[in-house]
């Protein structure tokens, strides 16, 4: 009895241990700062994952503060948008209440080059502010668009056949006529 009390105290404290120095996982994850500037009335950070962005999905995080006071910005209507000769895509960033000063948009690249992004933050109507830098999409892909239609056809081929080999395999023999 003494030797179960023992190792249910020490396997207890190994999980509390291991559960203490477990490395926490943010939403935001490991972001690479791309632009950093200022308008007349904000300073702007904005950070993408990829750290390079590439043809392909692409995550912002546009973080606004108040120029003159440096107090992060909670309460604005904030759009992305990126150009590339005569194409042009946006997305509203959005907060959230557990993460109030950083805004994130989400957009899909399928072109590589210098695109134009540019942040419009507006926190009294009618009263825009605009920053504009350049993203460098390359063209290398994360996920390949064909690489997905392919391995579906493969799990299917492979589900498809397993079934008719069972089945052909062990079906009742006493259903065949001689």
């Amino acid at each position: 009895m003494k030797l179960f009390a023992s190792l249910t105290l020490c396997c207890t404290g190994i999980l509390i241990l291991y559960f203490v120095t477990m490395p926490r996982v943010h939403a935001h994850g490991d972001m690479k700062q791309i632009y950093k500037g200022n308008t007349a009335n904000f300073e702007i950070s904005v950070k993408s994952i990829p750290h390079k962005p590439m043809v392909g999905q692409a995550h912002f995080s546009i973080e606004p503060k108040n120029a003159s006071t440096g107090e992060p910005v909670t309460q604005a209507l904030i759009t992305l948008i990126v150009r590339l000769e005569d194409e042009a895509f946006q997305s509203r960033a959005v907060n959230s209440p557990s993460s109030p000063t950083v805004y994130d948009a989400n957009l899909t690249f399928y072109e590589e080059g210098p695109w134009e992004a540019e942040v419009k933050i507006e926190t009294i109507p009618g009263q825009e502010n605009s920053v504009y830098f350049i993203v460098d999409v390359s063209g290398e892909s994360v996920v390949s668009g064909t690489g997905a239609g392919y391995f579906f056809i493969f799990v299917f081929g492979v589900l498809v056949l397993g079934v008719g080999t069972l089945t052909f395999r062990y079906r009742n023999k006493g259903t065949r006529s001689a």
